[in-house]
Protein backbone atom coordinates (compact mmCIF):
# COMPACT_ATOMS: atom_id res chain seq x y z
CA UNK A 1 0.00 0.00 0.00
CA UNK A 2 1.22 3.88 -0.78
CA UNK A 3 2.31 5.38 1.98
CA UNK A 4 0.16 8.58 2.56
CA UNK A 5 0.87 12.11 3.72
CA UNK A 6 -1.53 13.99 5.96
CA UNK A 7 -0.86 18.27 5.55
CA UNK A 8 -2.68 19.77 8.18
CA UNK A 9 -3.78 22.34 5.55
CA UNK A 10 -5.77 19.41 4.48
CA UNK A 11 -7.60 18.52 6.97
CA UNK A 12 -6.70 20.61 10.54
CA UNK A 13 -8.71 18.90 12.71
CA UNK A 14 -7.74 15.42 12.02
CA UNK A 15 -3.86 16.21 12.49
CA UNK A 16 -4.27 17.58 15.35
CA UNK A 17 -6.57 14.71 16.88
CA UNK A 18 -3.88 12.36 15.60
CA UNK A 19 -1.09 14.63 17.45
CA UNK A 20 -2.86 14.62 20.49
CA UNK A 21 -3.08 10.40 20.49
CA UNK A 22 0.60 10.49 19.85
CA UNK A 23 1.55 12.75 22.63
CA UNK A 24 -0.73 11.12 25.45
CA UNK A 25 0.68 7.57 24.74
CA UNK A 26 3.43 6.54 27.41
CA UNK A 27 6.92 6.33 25.73
CA UNK A 28 8.77 3.31 26.83
CA UNK A 29 12.24 3.97 27.73
CA UNK A 30 14.63 1.07 27.97
CA UNK A 31 16.68 2.04 31.01
CA UNK A 32 20.45 1.30 31.25
CA UNK A 33 21.74 -1.40 32.56
CA UNK A 34 24.16 -1.44 35.28
CA UNK A 35 25.91 -4.39 36.00
CA UNK A 36 26.57 -4.65 39.73
CA UNK A 37 30.00 -4.87 40.97
CA UNK A 38 31.73 -8.69 41.59
CA UNK A 39 32.30 -9.46 44.75
CA UNK A 40 33.88 -12.66 45.80
CA UNK A 41 33.89 -14.55 49.31
CA UNK A 42 37.54 -15.53 50.44
CA UNK A 43 38.86 -18.67 52.46
CA UNK A 44 41.25 -17.31 55.23
CA UNK A 45 44.19 -19.58 55.43
CA UNK A 46 44.50 -18.54 58.90
CA UNK A 47 41.45 -16.53 60.10
CA UNK A 48 40.99 -13.94 62.99
CA UNK A 49 39.28 -13.93 66.07
CA UNK A 50 36.30 -11.06 66.46
CA UNK A 51 34.28 -11.28 69.44
CA UNK A 52 35.43 -14.66 70.54
CA UNK A 53 34.50 -16.07 67.50
CA UNK A 54 37.15 -17.34 64.85
CA UNK A 55 36.11 -15.70 61.32
CA UNK A 56 37.51 -18.04 58.37
CA UNK A 57 36.17 -16.09 55.24
CA UNK A 58 36.56 -12.31 53.42
CA UNK A 59 34.42 -10.69 51.17
CA UNK A 60 35.84 -8.80 48.33
CA UNK A 61 34.87 -6.67 45.70
CA UNK A 62 36.50 -5.52 42.58
CA UNK A 63 38.96 -2.68 42.43
CA UNK A 64 36.98 0.59 40.82
CA UNK A 65 38.22 4.21 39.36
CA UNK A 66 38.15 5.96 42.76
CA UNK A 67 40.64 2.84 44.10
CA UNK A 68 42.49 3.33 41.31
CA UNK A 69 42.87 7.26 41.53
CA UNK A 70 44.28 6.41 45.17
CA UNK A 71 46.54 3.64 44.19
CA UNK A 72 48.48 6.18 41.51
CA UNK A 73 49.42 7.78 44.99
CA UNK A 74 51.06 5.12 46.67
CA UNK A 75 54.78 5.46 46.73
CA UNK A 76 55.77 1.89 46.71
CA UNK A 77 54.34 -1.57 45.71
CA UNK A 78 54.27 -2.52 49.46
CA UNK A 79 51.89 0.44 49.86
CA UNK A 80 49.73 -0.41 46.94
CA UNK A 81 48.95 -3.51 48.12
CA UNK A 82 48.35 -2.25 51.48
CA UNK A 83 45.45 0.15 49.98
CA UNK A 84 44.15 -2.98 48.03
CA UNK A 85 43.35 -4.56 50.80
CA UNK A 86 42.06 -2.00 53.00
CA UNK A 87 39.50 -0.51 50.14
CA UNK A 88 38.50 -3.40 48.62
CA UNK A 89 37.65 -5.77 51.40
CA UNK A 90 34.00 -5.50 52.45
CA UNK A 91 34.05 -7.56 55.70
CA UNK A 92 35.36 -10.03 57.94
CA UNK A 93 32.96 -12.81 58.30
CA UNK A 94 29.68 -10.71 59.08
CA UNK A 95 31.51 -7.32 60.60
CA UNK A 96 32.45 -4.64 58.50
CA UNK A 97 36.12 -4.54 57.80
CA UNK A 98 38.06 -1.90 59.48
CA UNK A 99 41.44 -0.78 59.27
CA UNK A 100 42.40 -1.95 62.47
CA UNK A 101 40.67 -5.61 62.07
CA UNK A 102 42.47 -6.08 58.71
CA UNK A 103 45.96 -4.61 60.47
CA UNK A 104 45.57 -7.39 62.72
CA UNK A 105 44.98 -10.29 59.82
CA UNK A 106 47.80 -12.44 59.35
CA UNK A 107 50.03 -11.77 56.24
CA UNK A 108 48.89 -14.97 54.44
CA UNK A 109 44.94 -13.87 55.17
CA UNK A 110 46.05 -10.39 53.27
CA UNK A 111 47.67 -12.27 50.42
CA UNK A 112 44.50 -14.37 49.86
CA UNK A 113 42.24 -11.68 50.43
CA UNK A 114 45.26 -9.84 47.38
CA UNK A 115 43.95 -13.00 45.38
CA UNK A 116 40.47 -12.59 45.85
CA UNK A 117 40.27 -9.36 45.18
CA UNK A 118 42.43 -9.99 41.66
CA UNK A 119 39.97 -12.53 40.63
CA UNK A 120 37.38 -10.20 41.19
CA UNK A 121 38.85 -7.48 39.56
CA UNK A 122 40.26 -9.04 36.75
CA UNK A 123 38.67 -12.95 36.83
CA UNK A 124 39.55 -16.77 37.24
CA UNK A 125 43.04 -17.04 35.11
CA UNK A 126 46.13 -14.85 34.54
CA UNK A 127 48.37 -14.60 31.20
CA UNK A 128 51.73 -14.63 32.63
CA UNK A 129 54.89 -15.12 30.65
CA UNK A 130 57.44 -18.55 31.51
CA UNK A 131 60.30 -19.63 29.32
CA UNK A 132 60.12 -22.91 27.64
CA UNK A 133 63.23 -24.69 26.51
CA UNK A 134 61.40 -26.30 23.61
CA UNK A 135 61.03 -23.34 21.71
CA UNK A 136 63.54 -21.77 23.59
CA UNK A 137 61.83 -18.58 23.99
CA UNK A 138 59.62 -16.77 26.82
CA UNK A 139 56.09 -17.95 25.68
CA UNK A 140 52.58 -16.27 27.00
CA UNK A 141 50.90 -19.04 29.05
CA UNK A 142 47.54 -18.71 31.42
CA UNK A 143 47.46 -20.67 34.80
CA UNK A 144 44.50 -20.54 37.22
CA UNK A 145 44.18 -18.49 39.91
CA UNK A 146 42.37 -21.05 42.21
CA UNK A 147 43.74 -24.27 40.81
CA UNK A 148 47.32 -23.34 40.34
CA UNK A 149 48.22 -21.64 43.45
CA UNK A 150 48.33 -23.63 46.54
CA UNK A 151 47.62 -22.79 49.84
CA UNK A 152 49.14 -23.42 53.51
CA UNK A 153 46.35 -23.34 55.62
CA UNK A 154 46.96 -22.89 59.64
CA UNK A 155 44.81 -25.49 61.63
CA UNK A 156 43.77 -23.45 64.47
CA UNK A 157 43.49 -19.58 64.13
CA UNK A 158 43.73 -18.92 68.21
CA UNK A 159 47.45 -20.52 68.08
CA UNK A 160 49.71 -18.08 66.42
CA UNK A 161 52.22 -18.51 68.62
CA UNK A 162 54.97 -20.85 69.12
CA UNK A 163 58.60 -22.17 70.04
CA UNK A 164 61.50 -21.62 68.19
CA UNK A 165 64.77 -23.66 69.82
CA UNK A 166 67.23 -21.43 68.82
CA UNK A 167 71.54 -22.28 69.22
CA UNK A 168 71.43 -21.91 72.98
CA UNK A 169 68.48 -20.27 73.49
CA UNK A 170 64.39 -20.25 73.09
CA UNK A 171 62.15 -18.27 71.42
CA UNK A 172 58.47 -17.61 71.87
CA UNK A 173 57.09 -16.48 68.58
CA UNK A 174 54.36 -15.42 66.81
CA UNK A 175 53.27 -14.88 62.68
CA UNK A 176 53.47 -11.66 61.47
CA UNK A 177 50.41 -9.23 60.59
CA UNK A 178 49.78 -6.01 58.86
CA UNK A 179 50.87 -4.58 61.28
CA UNK A 180 54.63 -5.98 61.13
CA UNK A 181 53.61 -5.16 57.03
CA UNK A 182 53.18 -1.36 58.16
CA UNK A 183 56.14 -1.43 60.43
CA UNK A 184 58.64 -3.04 57.49
CA UNK A 185 57.20 -0.27 55.19
CA UNK A 186 57.43 2.41 57.22
CA UNK A 187 60.96 2.44 56.56
CA UNK A 188 61.42 1.80 52.69
CA UNK A 189 65.05 2.31 52.65
CA UNK A 190 66.52 -0.48 54.73
CA UNK A 191 68.25 -2.85 54.30
CA UNK A 192 67.64 -6.69 54.28
CA UNK A 193 69.49 -6.97 57.86
CA UNK A 194 67.21 -4.12 58.67
CA UNK A 195 64.11 -5.25 57.90
CA UNK A 196 65.43 -8.91 59.43
CA UNK A 197 65.59 -6.85 62.66
CA UNK A 198 62.10 -5.22 62.32
CA UNK A 199 60.65 -8.42 61.41
CA UNK A 200 61.52 -10.21 64.71
CA UNK A 201 60.94 -7.24 66.73
CA UNK A 202 57.31 -7.71 65.90
CA UNK A 203 57.49 -10.88 65.92
CA UNK A 204 59.51 -12.71 69.17
CA UNK A 205 57.32 -12.00 72.17
CA UNK A 206 60.18 -13.94 75.03
CA UNK A 207 63.42 -14.89 74.81
CA UNK A 208 64.23 -17.91 77.05
CA UNK A 209 60.85 -16.68 78.56
CA UNK A 210 62.02 -13.12 79.31
CA UNK A 211 60.03 -10.55 77.25
CA UNK A 212 61.03 -8.48 74.47
CA UNK A 213 60.92 -4.83 75.21
CA UNK A 214 63.45 -3.50 73.04
CA UNK A 215 65.16 -3.45 69.75
CA UNK A 216 68.82 -4.02 71.67
CA UNK A 217 67.48 -7.22 72.29
CA UNK A 218 67.05 -8.30 68.67
CA UNK A 219 70.10 -7.02 67.40
CA UNK A 220 72.31 -8.66 69.95
CA UNK A 221 71.11 -12.15 69.19
CA UNK A 222 73.02 -14.31 66.88
CA UNK A 223 73.17 -14.54 63.15
CA UNK A 224 72.44 -17.87 63.26
CA UNK A 225 69.43 -17.64 66.01
CA UNK A 226 67.88 -14.90 63.87
CA UNK A 227 67.59 -16.86 60.58
CA UNK A 228 66.49 -20.09 62.50
CA UNK A 229 63.38 -17.72 63.33
CA UNK A 230 62.64 -16.12 60.10
CA UNK A 231 63.16 -19.51 58.70
CA UNK A 232 60.32 -20.86 61.43
CA UNK A 233 58.28 -18.33 60.62
CA UNK A 234 58.36 -18.58 56.97
CA UNK A 235 57.93 -22.38 56.95
CA UNK A 236 54.37 -22.12 59.45
CA UNK A 237 52.83 -18.45 57.84
CA UNK A 238 49.70 -19.74 56.03
CA UNK A 239 48.29 -18.65 52.80
CA UNK A 240 49.11 -18.44 49.13
CA UNK A 241 52.23 -20.57 48.03
CA UNK A 242 53.81 -18.58 45.49
CA UNK A 243 56.25 -20.87 43.81
CA UNK A 244 56.82 -21.41 40.42
CA UNK A 245 54.04 -23.02 38.51
CA UNK A 246 54.96 -25.54 35.38
CA UNK A 247 52.45 -25.42 32.59
CA UNK A 248 52.46 -27.02 29.47
CA UNK A 249 53.80 -24.99 26.81
CA UNK A 250 50.58 -24.33 24.03
CA UNK A 251 52.77 -24.49 20.99
CA UNK A 252 56.05 -27.89 21.56
CA UNK A 253 54.03 -29.49 24.94
CA UNK A 254 57.36 -28.76 26.64
CA UNK A 255 57.48 -27.85 30.45
CA UNK A 256 57.12 -24.21 31.30
CA UNK A 257 57.69 -22.61 34.62
CA UNK A 258 56.20 -19.45 35.00
CA UNK A 259 57.10 -17.53 38.42
CA UNK A 260 54.57 -15.99 39.71
CA UNK A 261 53.74 -13.68 42.92
CA UNK A 262 51.20 -10.73 43.59
CA UNK A 263 53.54 -8.03 41.74
CA UNK A 264 53.24 -10.19 38.52
CA UNK A 265 50.06 -10.67 38.40
CA UNK A 266 48.55 -7.04 39.18
CA UNK A 267 51.80 -5.95 37.26
CA UNK A 268 52.61 -3.20 40.00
Amino acid sequence: MAEQTLRAADDANKANDLLAQALSEPQTVEAPKIVSPTDILVDLPGGIVIDGEVVKTALVREINGRDEEALIRAESSGKMFSIVVNRATVSLGDTKATDELLDSLLVGDRDAILLGIYRATFGETAELSGYCNGCSEFKPVEIDILKDIKSRVLPDAQETNFIVKGKNKEFLVTLPTGKTQKKLLANPEANIAESLTTLLEQTVLEIDGRPVFSKTQIQALGLVDRRAIADAIADRNPGPLFDPINVTCPDCESEVQVPISLGTLFRL
